[in-house]
């Protein structure tokens, strides 16, 4: 089958990039106005991926819906069967790198489900292996958190002011350009037992 291309390119983070998927797009034909991009958005749902939406509204009968892996396309299989029995009943292939499906073929759908599921599997492997790998970075002093906004001699300066009434928390907060939410946690949160 020789359908015209549409190529769908994602990234989970804006400081991810999409160069290299933009490069395996256009080495298996896609023109390059015919390459849909969403950056910084999880394969796990379809909501706000205006890029996937563009692509499939690029589609037409006979043409081939292209991505490079599966997990780029979806990582839920919910809606990866969903999008691709719409594809199918539209006359679109699906092409998973040189390779085309066709929906309606048994063979296709049984490996294109299947695709599905590991990527669906795999998104949910991911956010426990991320926090075991966070908590043995952290034990091990390579994670630090996110580091405090104001050093700690500033933070008790604004402990000791605030608590003999000698400002509010407003102008600390204009004093040291920082938000009021950020003096209240210095003043009121957990650092106060330090």
């Amino acid at each position: 089958m020789n359908g015209t291309r549409v190529g769908y390119a994602r990234c989970s983070t804006d400081e991810q990039d999409v160069a290299i998927q933009t490069e395996q797009l256009l080495a298996l034909g896609v023109p390059e106005d015919r390459i849909y991009i969403d950056r910084g958005f999880s394969g796990t749902t379809r909501r706000n991926r205006n890029g996937l939406d563009q692509a499939l509204a690029a589609v037409w009968n006979g043409s081939v819906f292209t991505v490079t892996k599966f997990d780029r396309f979806a990582r839920n299989m919910a809606e990866a069967n969903q999008i691709l029995t719409d594809l199918s009943g539209r006359g679109v292939l699906f092409g998973l790198g040189a390779s085309i499906y066709d929906w309606k073929d048994p063979f296709g759908r049984l490996f294109l489900q299947t695709l599905a599921m590991v990527a669906e599997f795999e998104a949910t492997l991911g956010n426990p292996r991320t926090r075991e790998a966070m908590a043995r970075d952290k034990k091990n002093g390579k994670l630090k958190g996110k580091q405090p906004k104001l050093p700690e001699p500033a933070r008790r300066s604004i402990r000791r002011r605030y608590a003999e009434g000698e400002v509010s928390l407003a102008d600390l907060a204009t004093e040291y350009s920082v938000g009021r939410s950020t003096i209240h946690r210095i003043v009121h949160g957990p650092e106060t037992s330090r």
